[in-house]
């Protein structure tokens, strides 16, 4: 099953310049799913490896991906003639931070990606416009300048609407390709290095 590519951070010789629609990221885990036309939904993965109900760590992800949300996208993917695909979702909760989740907080399903039919990601502007309103999505904050500036502005907390750890930048060029950064607050990165040590944090931060 496709596995969702690593953002890159927006920082040293990895920053790039680029017209994008900015998403709010949210501190959790990614999970995907792939639904089938004949078969309904076969297989549920982590970002690295697939799981199923008997998983200590991912288990509980479906019941509550059946319970809450498999209905819907199932009625999005056959009124949108998908044959098959994948749907990536954060898994997270109010009190989640930096992919760690607390027993007691509910927690919910984002959807934030999907590619169909083996024809590549949605660009930023198709994914809205099929699930936005539909399912639980990331707050879209705008369609910015990618630039130093912006970053920066991410960085002191002075783009509005982000829920803790900072934002997600995508745009699909005309070659079909979805080009993608990120960009993190100093209030989350601060949190990190407090919090985890110095080998633990560094991961942490570049995930």
């Amino acid at each position: 099953m496709k596995q969702y590519p690593s953002v890159s951070p927006s920082y040293g010789t990895n920053f790039f310049e680029f017209k994008a629609h900015v998403f709010d990221k949210l501190d959790g885990q990614n999970i995907r799913v792939e639904w089938d036309k004949k078969k309904g939904f076969t297989k549920f993965g982590s970002r690295h490896r697939l799981f199923d109900k008997s998983d200590l760590d991912f288990g509980p992800v479906i019941p509550l991906f059946m319970e809450t949300i498999s209905c819907k996208l199932e009625y999005l993917f056959k009124k949108n003639k998908v044959h098959k695909g994948i749907v990536f979702m954060e898994y997270w909760g109010d009190k989640s931070f930096a992919g760690r989740h607390q027993p007691d907080d509910p927690k919910r399903l984002t959807v934030f990606d999907a590619c169909f039919d083996n024809r590549g990601f949605l660009s930023p502007q198709d994914f809205r416009k099929m699930f936005e309103g539909e399912v639980d999505t990331p707050k879209y904050l705008g369609h910015y300048n990618w630039t130093r500036g912006f970053v920066d502005a991410v960085f002191k907390g002075e783009i509005v609407d982000i829920t803790f750890e900072g934002v997600v930048g995508k745009a699909k060029e005309r070659g079909g390709e979805l080009i993608m950064a990120k960009a993190k607050t100093q209030k989350w990165l601060d949190a990190i290095k407090t919090r985890f040590d110095a080998k633990t944090a560094e991961t942490l931060i570049n995930s």
